[in-house]
């Protein structure tokens, strides 16, 4: 059985910041989302439509609101 992790290793994990992007405006971690938006096609259906998007500090409210 594998040894757990303590405390102090996820922790040590979570502060690392190797392969990791920060954006340079607010200096907060870029972090991919994956967007659903609902799109109609030319049939008058909707169909969801999955975007990945770039999201920090700066633009999650926009994203969270739908501006984006």
């Amino acid at each position: 059985m594998p040894k757990a992790r303590t405390f102090a290793a996820k922790l040590a994990h979570e502060i690392s910041t190797e392969g990791k992007v920060i954006c340079p405006n607010c200096n907060q971690e870029i972090k991919k989302v994956k967007l659903i938006r609902a799109n109609k096609s030319k049939a008058d259906s909707w169909t969801p439509k999955y975007d990945m998007v770039s999201m920090c500090k700066c633009n999650e409210k926009d994203i969270m609101s739908g501006k984006i």
